[in-house]
């Protein structure tokens, strides 16, 4: 009995440890060891391990990913050079990675931006992908990539799929291809209302900023994603938005569509946009107070006096709090008695905090 015991316990040891103490899984216990945040231990294992197995795509991706937790560029830009000799099936395992293990997706991405141009034929496609967060992650790392998926990026305006022909449009304003103006003008045709303003939006990066009015249409269509990059637009490219447009769009049901025309609304340093981002900044939904807040210091000056008011009689702390820190930045000194006033009236200890710091500031 006692040597049945011990050759089943043998058994279940070999899995980690092996009988005699030899190692035989040291990718899971590396594995083990990132989860645990022990990168150093991982990285003397996976090193080892890769000296043996150097073949092994997801020894070399764990790899690279104690690499990037480390700081340690050049390392991982000498294992990104390994995956791209391992080819596309390393370029698959990144986007399987970075897909379906959030905890290492923003390793997979960085990977894969040091990898560059031979990713191409693994990204491009992720611009289609189901979920925003995969397409979002594409666009980025394509951006990173830079000019030399301009190309494949062109190509990708005639993909059938509107999220892969919208983002390939996007990625090229990014990266300012110049090349790229006949393509995206031809995009302005698209019948898809997302793709045409995606197009309009990179040809206003690339300093053709006469389709302005696509941007601003597309603010009130009823297709969301296109109402979402419209209004993404505004915030984050338009530089003189205008005010009318997104006044309505700072009412939309969606709150990414919301919250970006609030931050685009106080651009357009406008008077009229400041009684509504005062309104905003006392929402219920926190992206809209944010959203407000940024908003209302981009104002600046405009919406020193409002604030002042606000303060003198708001009894949310939150709001409270936001209004203050807002006047700080400004650092209006028209808001100096109203602060000095919440500083010793006020019994809110992190709003009374805040009122000093105000002061601080523009004193």
């Amino acid at each position: 009995m006692e040597k049945v015991t011990g050759v089943v316990s043998c058994l279940l040891l070999i899995w980690v440890v092996g009988c005699g103490g030899e190692k035989t899984d040291d990718l899971a216990l590396a594995r083990q060891e990132f989860e645990a945040g022990s990168y150093t231990k991982a990285e003397i294992r996976l090193e080892e391990f890769v000296q043996k197995q150097p073949q092994n795509v997801e020894a070399q991706c764990l790899l690279a990913a104690v690499y990037n937790r480390r700081g340690k560029t050049q390392k991982l830009e000498t294992t990104a050079g390994k995956l791209r000799e391992l080819g596309e099936p390393a370029m698959d395992k990144l986007v399987s990675i970075m897909n379906y293990e959030p905890n290492m997706a923003e390793d997979m991405a960085k990977v894969l931006t040091v990898v560059g141009e031979s990713a191409l034929d693994a990204l491009v496609p992720i611009l289609g992908d189901p979920t925003a967060r995969m397409r979002e992650s594409a666009i980025s790392i394509l951006t990173e990539i830079g000019a030399p998926a301009a190309e494949r990026l062109k190509g990708a305006l005639e993909s059938p799929d509107v999220f892969t022909r919208a983002g390939a449009a996007r990625i090229l304003g990014n990266i300012g291809d110049t090349t790229a103006v006949e393509p995206l003008t031809e995009r302005l045709e698209d019948g898809s209302p997302h793709v045409k303003i995606e197009a309009a939006a990179a040809l206003y990066k690339l300093g053709d900023k006469s389709h302005i009015d696509v941007i601003t249409d597309g603010l009130g269509v009823d297709l969301l994603s296109a109402r979402r990059s419209a209004a993404v637009a505004m915030q984050d490219v338009v530089e003189e938005p205008p005010v009318e447009p997104l006044l309505k769009a700072a009412e939309d049901s969606d709150i990414q569509v919301k919250a970006a025309a609030i931050r685009a609304l106080g651009k357009t340093k406008d008077v009229q946009a400041v009684t509504p981002l005062i309104e905003a900044l006392r929402s219920e939904d926190d992206a809209a107070r944010s959203a407000a807040a940024d908003a209302l210091k981009e104002a600046g000056e405009l919406a020193v006096m409002p604030l002042v008011e606000l303060i003198g009689h708001e009894k949310d702390e939150g709001t409270l709090y936001k209004a203050v820190q807002i006047l700080g930045d400004i650092g209006d000194k028209r808001a100096v008695e109203a602060l000095e006033k919440v500083y010793a009236e006020d019994t809110h200890p992190l709003v009374k905090q805040e009122a000093a710091n105000a002061l601080n500031k523009i004193e």
